[in-house]
């Protein structure tokens, strides 16, 4: 597959078949993805693969946790207030994908969307993506995030979907209790990793990015004065 296709084809995953996915084929798009750039070939970042028994039971646990409307405690803070444009980005497509699903008889409301969430989508792999708590926050987070970019292309190549998703991981005590060498980090996002279900109204409402001019300032000329 072309680079173009890969990049403008692949999109959040948020239904998934049941069937699992072949560890040999995980430790390929990973395999692939550690390729990533990193700050001074640092390559500081790290990966936990969970499925099967561990899966179910962080799933059941989640659940209970959500269920008791726990505060969320994310290792790193998601942003409280956006700037209007990208709060009308989040808006708009939140608004696109409810009428996708509500057109089909699936449920919109915030208690819904939380126990697809909270199943995971149904997917049977996911993976949690963290660094040492030592680090700058920054640096290390834009390196997970071109590791994470990486797993997200890769998978989609290979016919596999994806799902960024950071409210999966707002208990990470929950997953350091599980997590072999997972003391002394932080946890900063987490990928749903599976089969798609094709026709799933989650998976195939229409998207949209902002125009490249609202985004890219060009600057050609040195101002004089």
């Amino acid at each position: 597959m072309e680079s173009s296709s890969v990049i403008r084809g692949r999109r959040s995953i948020r239904a998934y078949k049941p069937d699992e996915v072949p560890d040999e084929l995980i430790r390929e798009v990973l395999d692939e993805a550690r390729w990533a750039p990193s700050w001074r070939t640092t390559q500081a970042r790290n990966v936990w693969l969970l499925t099967g028994d561990v899966l179910q039971r962080y799933r059941d646990e989640f659940k209970t946790a959500a269920g008791r409307d726990d505060p969320a405690a994310l290792d790193v803070p998601a942003t409280a207030e956006w700037p209007q444009a990208c709060s009308a980005r989040i808006a708009g497509a939140m608004k696109t994908r409810a009428a996708s699903l509500e057109a089909a008889g699936e449920p919109v409301d915030p208690a819904a969307a939380l126990a697809r969430m909270a199943d995971l989508f149904g997917v049977p792999c996911l993976l949690v993506f963290g660094f040492d708590e030592c680090l700058a926050e920054a640096y290390a987070g834009f390196d997970t995030g071109a590791f994470v970019q990486n797993v997200c292309l890769a998978a989609h190549d290979r016919g596999l979907g994806t799902c960024i998703v950071a409210t999966v991981i707002r208990y990470p005590n929950l997953l350091r209790r599980l997590l072999p060498g997972a003391e002394g980090k932080r946890f900063v996002v987490s990928v749903t990793l599976g089969r798609p279900v094709s026709d799933s109204p989650a998976n195939t409402f229409a998207r949209s990015r902002a125009d490249l001019d609202e985004l890219a300032t060009w600057s050609s000329v040195v101002p004089r004065g």
